[in-house]
């Protein structure tokens, strides 16, 4: 498949990824929306594990890269937020401000490739 594709998958992944961590968060734990946001974070990890190990594969690039390594520790940390933001670890504009910034992180690592 064209690098196109998974990039366009990888993208798919963060939006959706985001909106069910904004629910989350805006609403608190036990809201009316958990279980769609919850279903909602859950496909965007997939498709960004599915969009970026397929690039990875498509440009023959290094799975042993430093960068690398540092996205899935952002996706460990994003997957991780579900709970985080159950047990009242990560809320409101904190949490939100944290995301976006690993968000921004993992974005800078997969452009820049600088280890």
């Amino acid at each position: 498949m064209d690098p196109l594709f998974y990039k366009i998958v990888h993208l798919a992944g963060l939006m959706t990824l985001f909106t069910g961590l904004a629910v989350l968060l805006i609403q608190g734990k036990d809201g009316p929306l958990r279980k769609q946001a919850l279903i909602f974070h859950g496909i965007g990890l997939f498709l960004l594990l599915l969009g970026g190990f397929g690039l990875l594969a498509k440009l023959k690039l290094s799975y042993t890269a430093g960068w690398v390594f540092l996205k899935l520790g952002i996706w460990l940390f994003f997957g991780a937020s579900v709970v985080l933001a159950k047990k009242g670890i990560l809320k409101g504009i904190t949490g939100w401000a944290l995301c976006i910034a690993l968000g921004v992180v993992a974005a800078w690592a997969g452009l820049v490739k600088p280890f």
